[in-house]
């Protein structure tokens, strides 16, 4: 039969709670509104002394400017005082908007209105004397001047009451928050003088019998499965989960023996899984090697063909130097089985490609590569450079009559290796007019480069980046980033 709970834990938390938050946001509420009364009135009395503070200094630079402007220029119409005029105004009108702060400041206010007035009275007859061409026209530019002095001592003036009256205010707000703090202060100690004896109450009345239930799981755990049965009268949820308990116990022996079978299960099949993540890891390395181990072939046909070309052209005068050259990149080719080569020894095959081809190209072939002490120690897939250099060369600098350049550039940023290959060849164009003809983006790239494209795929998976930028007539950009690993000598 279930048990009837009487007071329920959530009733009893809801209410301790409620109280307690309610309590807690009446004192900050009013703190806040008390703090947001004080800081409005300081931000209106600091912006009506920035007010007062600016209008003074437009009303210097504005005589200052006109009377330049008067004096210096010959005039052939009027200035636009009646706009500059009502832009004073409209600063004052909203200065007397708000009430003085005293009287004095009131007649200071007063007089900057009426004085304003004057003052552009004064100057709008200098202009019309100054257009024609009367020689008294600084008369009324001097009496402006004068009425400008009194406009500034009244502002002065009335921004000297503004912050006298701004003074005594602060220091009544001062006194009124030194109140609300010690205010606030109180009412903290004595919620928590009151809540803390609530809370201690509260938690004994329901700890206890969850204490009971913690002991008699603990044997549980323990393995001790033959334990007493747990009671709790208490009337809420402990008592029911006290009941279940009890239960539960009792079907955890029986529980026990079919655990285990499915634990040796479970063993089982992650045992399997392993070993089917182990194959698929091998197979993947397997696809990489073969990857990579495609490109010698390629690479070693273009090699002869250009030595056949050049024996053809030269009468074999430079064949010496071509073999020597062709054989440093054998030995790179064929003699390192390794998958991963220092970025260094990647760097200098690419230079011995390009002075293989130097010898064909002559001063039409230069090139540059440059790469920070931490990127040469740094791992890289074997033949991940040269390809985009051969690419280069044969594609986009061999058409060329004039010929063109190749800079390399490695560097470690954040971790990942970066590598930039740059040339001043022919270009090519985007690989969205590329799919429109027909073509596809490996054919276009050449095996070379889906090559390196697709073994950097199968190392590094999502974590490598690679980006081909050209434009017909305006050379190619590779960008290359991938995790950073580095040989053991430079760890």
């Amino acid at each position: 039969m279930p048990t009837k709970i009487r007071h329920s834990i959530r009733r009893k938390l809801l209410l301790f709670y409620s109280v307690a938050i309610l309590s807690v946001v009446l004192l900050d509420l009013a703190v806040q509104l008390a703090a947001y009364s004080a800081i409005n009135e300081f931000e209106g009395r600091f912006s009506r002394y920035h007010s007062i503070h600016r209008l003074r200094l437009e009303l210097a630079d504005h005589y200052t400017r006109t009377e330049r402007l008067v004096r210096e220029t010959a005039l052939t119409g009027p200035l636009p005082l009646e706009k500059e005029f009502h832009e004073f105004l409209f600063v004052l009108s909203g200065l007397e908007s708000s009430e003085p702060e005293s009287l004095n400041a009131f007649f200071a206010l007063q007089a900057s209105s009426r004085g304003l007035d004057a003052y552009f009275n004064r100057i709008e007859a200098a202009v019309q004397r100054r257009i024609a061409l009367d020689k008294d026209w600084y008369v009324d530019m001097a009496h402006a001047g004068r009425i400008f002095s009194y406009m500034d001592s009244y502002l002065s003036t009335f921004l000297s009451e503004a912050m006298n009256f701004g003074e005594a205010r602060y220091q009544v707000l001062r006194e009124r928050i030194s109140r609300i703090r010690s205010f606030t202060l109180g009412g903290l100690v004595l919620f928590v003088l009151l809540f803390g004896m609530a809370a201690v109450a509260f938690s004994s009345s329901v700890a206890n019998p969850i204490r009971r239930l913690a002991d008699a799981s603990e044997r549980i755990a323990s393995g001790e499965l033959d334990v007493p049965e747990v009671h709790a009268a208490s009337g809420d949820e402990v008592e029911v989960l006290a009941r279940s308990f009890n239960i539960m116990s009792k079907s955890i022996a029986s529980m026990l023996n079919d655990l285990k079978g499915k634990a040796e299960l479970e063993r089982r099949l992650r045992e399997e899984e392993r070993e089917l993540m182990e194959k698929e890891r091998a197979l993947r390395e397997a696809q990489f090697i073969s990857l990579q181990d495609q490109i010698q072939p390629h690479f070693l046909f273009n090699a002869l063909n250009t030595i056949a070309r050049m024996a053809l052209f030269e009468g074999a005068k430079q064949t010496e130097g071509l073999s020597l050259a062709l054989g440093k990149l054998f030995r790179y080719a064929l003699g390192a089985p390794e998958s991963m080569v220092p970025v260094t020894a990647e760097l200098g095959i690419a230079e011995e490609y390009l002075a293989f081809q130097a010898l064909r190209f002559g001063d039409r072939l230069s090139w540059t590569i440059q790469a920070r002490k931490a990127a040469k120690a740094a791992l890289i897939p074997r033949f991940s450079i040269q390809p985009f250099v051969e690419n280069a060369v044969r594609h986009g600098i061999e058409p060329r009559e004039e010929g063109g350049s190749v800079s390399i550039e490695a560097h470690v940023k954040s971790g990942r290796l970066i590598v930039n290959i740059v040339d001043t060849g022919v270009g090519m164009p985007p690989l969205s007019r590329i799919r429109k003809s027909g073509e596809t983006e490996a054919a276009a790239e050449g095996i070379g480069i889906a090559n390196v494209r697709r073994r950097l795929e199968l190392r590094y998976g999502a974590a490598a980046h690679l980006s081909i930028k050209s434009q017909p007539g305006s050379g190619t950009r590779i960008h290359m980033s991938f995790p950073l690993e580095m040989t053991e000598a430079a760890e």
